[in-house]
C-alpha cells in the first residue's frame, strides 16, 4: 500500500525515504561525477585534433588547461556553493541542479567545434561536479548518524574509486569500437539516471518533519574525544533561530572560521598534502594520454587501459594501506609514499629515452612503461587520504 489511514505520501515513501536508497543516491551521483572527469581523457586528443583542428603541437599545453580549469574551477566555487547549500530549505533541489548543470556542461563539450567552447563546457562540468560533491555530503551527514559515517563514507569512496576507474576505460573502449557519439551518449545516459533517482529521493529530514511518520525517542549521545562540538540538540536550536540572526553575524562566523584553520600548521600541512597528491594525480590525466600517444603510438583504447592499471591496484591497496595508516599514523606512510614515487615519476618520463638500456628495444620500453604505471597504482594508496586524516585528527 502506498498511503497509510488519511495521510497522502508519495508513492513508495517508506523506500524512497530509506538510509540504504538515500546513500545510493549520493553514492551514484559522486560515481558519476567521477566518472565524468576522467572519462574526457582519452576523448581529448580526438576532440582537440580532429573537431578543433588544435596543433599536434598543443594538444598537451591545451589538454592540461582543460583538466587544471575544472580544479580551478572548484576551488574558486565551492566556498559559495557551500553557503548556498546550507541555506537552502531542502538538499534535493541542489542536487538536481548540480546533476543537470553537469548535464548541460557534459552537452556542451561533445557539441563544440570551437576551443571556447570546449572551455565552457568544462568550466559548467566544473561546476556540476563541485556542487554534486558539496550537497551530497551534506545529504549524506543529514541522513546518517554520527557512528555510521565513516561506514558510509568508506562505501561512498569505493564507488568513487570504480568511477575514476572505469571512466577512461569506458571512454576509451566505447571510442574504439562505437565511435565519437555513443561514447559520449552513454555519459549523457548516466546523467539521467542519476537524475531521475534525485528525483525519487526524499530526504530524511523531510520524512522525520512529517507527523505521521514513526519517530523513536532521540538516545542520549555519547560524549567522549570524538563527539562533535555541537550536539544535534544544539544544531536543532541553531536551525530553529538562525533565520532570525543578522546577516554581518553569519559573515563574521564564516570568516572567523577561516581564520582559525588557515592560523593552524597541522592544517597547513594536511592542506599540502592533499595539494601536492591532487596535483600528481591530475598530471597523470593531462601527460599520459599525450606522450603514450607520440612515445609508442597508442590509441584510446590503450590509454584507457593504462589508467586501469593506475586506479586498479587502489582495491587491493586501498585497505592494506588504511590498515597501516591506522597503526603507525600518517608520517611514515606518507614519507614512505612520497620517497618510492619521486624515482617511479622520473622512469614514468624515461621509459622511452633510448639513451637508456630499457629502452633500447620498442617492447622493453612499453612493458617498462606499464609496469612503472601500475607501481605507481600501488604506491599512490600510502599518501591517499593523509590529508583529510590529518585534518580530523583520526
Amino acid at each position: 500500500m502506498f498511503f497509510r489511514s488519511s495521510d497522502r505520501k508519495p508513492i513508495g515513501y517508506q523506500w524512497r525515504s530509506s538510509t540504504p536508497f538515500i546513500i545510493s543516491c549520493i553514492a551514484i551521483a559522486l560515481f558519476t561525477e567521477t566518472f565524468l572527469y576522467g572519462f574526457i581523457v582519452p576523448i581529448l586528443p580526438e576532440i582537440l585534433q580532429d573537431r578543433n583542428h588544435v596543433p599536434p603541437g598543443d594538444i598537451q599545453r591545451v589538454t592540461y588547461q582543460l583538466l587544471t580549469i575544472y580544479g580551478a574551477i572548484a576551488m574558486v566555487s565551492s566556498m559559495l556553493i557551500g553557503e548556498l547549500a546550507d541555506r537552502a530549505s531542502s538538499r534535493q533541489t541542489p542536487l538536481i541542479i548540480s546533476l543537470a548543470v553537469a548535464f548541460v556542461g557534459t552537452l556542451t563539450l561533445a557539441l563544440s567545434t570551437k576551443l571556447w567552447g570546449v572551455f565552457l563546457g568544462r568550466i559548467i562540468q566544473g561546476i556540476g561536479g563541485t556542487a554534486a560533491w558539496i550537497v551530497g555530503f551534506a545529504t549524506l551527514r543529514d541522513s546518517i548518524h554520527g557512528s555510521n559515517m565513516g561506514k558510509a563514507a568508506g562505501l561512498i569512496q569505493g564507488f568513487v574509486s570504480v568511477g575514476a576507474l572505469s571512466g577512461p576505460a569506458v571512454a576509451g573502449l566505447l571510442l574504439e569500437l562505437t565511435g565519437y557519439w555513443v561514447t559520449w551518449g552513454s555519459a549523457l545516459l548516466l546523467l539521467v539516471v542519476d537524475i531521475v533517482m534525485r528525483l525519487l529521493m526524499i530526504e530524511q529530514r523531510k520524512a522525520k518533519a512529517d507527523p505521521s511518520s514513526p519517530q523513536e525517542p532521540a538516545a542520549p549521545e555519547e560524549t567522549n574525544e570524538n563527539s562533535a562540538l555541537i550536539s544535534s540538540a544544539s544544531t536543532q536550536s541553531y536551525d530553529s533561530v538562525k533565520d532570525n540572526e543578522p546577516p554581518a553575524q553569519s559573515k563574521i562566523s564564516t570568516l572567523s572560521f577561516y581564520k582559525i584553520i588557515f592560523s593552524e600548521r597541522r592544517v597547513l600541512t594536511a592542506l599540502l598534502c592533499s595539494i601536492t597528491y591532487s596535483a600528481m594525480l591530475a598530471s597523470f590525466s593531462t601527460t599520459i594520454p599525450t606522450h603514450v600517444k607520440f612515445a609508442f603510438g597508442w590509441g584510446s583504447l590503450p590509454t584507457g587501459l593504462l589508467f586501469v592499471g593506475l586506479e586498479g591496484p587502489t582495491i587491493i591497496a586501498g585497505p592494506l594501506c588504511g590498515w597501516f595508516r591506522d597503526k603507525v599514523g600518517t608520517k611514515a606512510p606518507a614519507t614512505i609514499g612520497y620517497l618510492s614515487l619521486a624515482p617511479l615519476l622520473w622512469l614514468l618520463g624515461a621509459a622511452d629515452q633510448q639513451q637508456f638500456p630499457w629502452a633500447k628495444d620498442e617492447q622493453s620500453a612499453k612493458a617498462t612503461y606499464i609496469a612503472t604505471v601500475i607501481t605507481i597504482g600501488f604506491m599512490t594508496n600510502l599518501l591517499s587520504s593523509v590529508g583529510t586524516l590529518e585534518l580530523t585528527g583520526k
